[in-house]
């Protein structure tokens, strides 16, 4: 498989770094500035990306890699859950502008934010929201080479646990420059990962999500 690095950043993530840094700009730390419809919908993914934690001893000290993670509204929604207190955030996101925005919103002293196309340093767990999405029409198999790389590097630096989301591909209304993924593809592919491999898509957006386990 070919690794995409940081070093070597393909010319898609410049032009999708460019989008977000637009939307940011434009929509501020809204849903709307990192592309999602509503609030509604943000606060569902979070909740059910979370379910990876259910092993996780309440108060525990826990450290928590956000790739893709835009303005920091992981970081808020993990603020509000009592039993996080004991965390370490580490958000990474392409966009430079989006991570400007997060540190000026997220200056609580757990929150770190990196301008990064790669997760740099190890945590516990990883949560991917949203991430693969915009794909502003790469072919299909390049940007399924792309996603799949970075699950592994991804992975690699999860000492626990990775979960991540994705549109359905079984959605009827499909928008231009959007990747609608097949669960059983990247199901089949987490499982050369982990033996601990499990799907959520019974809950009521048009996307499903992954849990691999150590």
């Amino acid at each position: 498989m070919r690794i995409f690095r940081k070093s070597s950043n393909p010319k898609f993530l410049r032009d999708i770094s460019q989008v977000f840094s637009f939307r940011v700009n434009t929509f501020g730390n809204t849903p709307a500035g990192v592309l999602w419809k509503n609030s509604e919908g943000q606060q569902l993914r979070f909740e059910v990306l979370i379910c990876l934690l259910v092993d996780q001893k309440p108060f525990a000290p826990i450290s928590i890699n956000d790739f893709g993670c835009g303005y920091g509204a992981m970081f808020n929604f993990l603020l509000n859950i009592p039993s996080m207190a004991g965390m370490s955030y580490f958000g990474y996101d392409i966009s430079r502008e989006m991570i400007n925005t997060a540190k000026q919103h997220n200056r609580d002293g757990r929150a770190n934010f990196s301008v990064s196309s790669i997760i740099e340093a190890p945590a516990d767990y990883t949560f991917v929201s949203g991430t693969f999405n915009l794909n502003l029409d790469v072919d299909d198999g390049v940007w399924s080479t792309y996603v799949k790389s970075t699950l592994n590097q991804l992975w690699s630096m999860s000492n626990k646990g990775l979960a991540f989301n994705m549109l359905d591909i079984s959605h009827p209304d499909q928008e231009t420059g959007l990747y609608y993924a097949n669960a059983r593809e990247y199901l089949d592919f987490c499982r050369t990962l982990s033996t601990k491999v499990t799907l959520i898509d019974n809950y009521h957006l048009d996307e499903w999500t992954i849990f691999i386990h150590r």
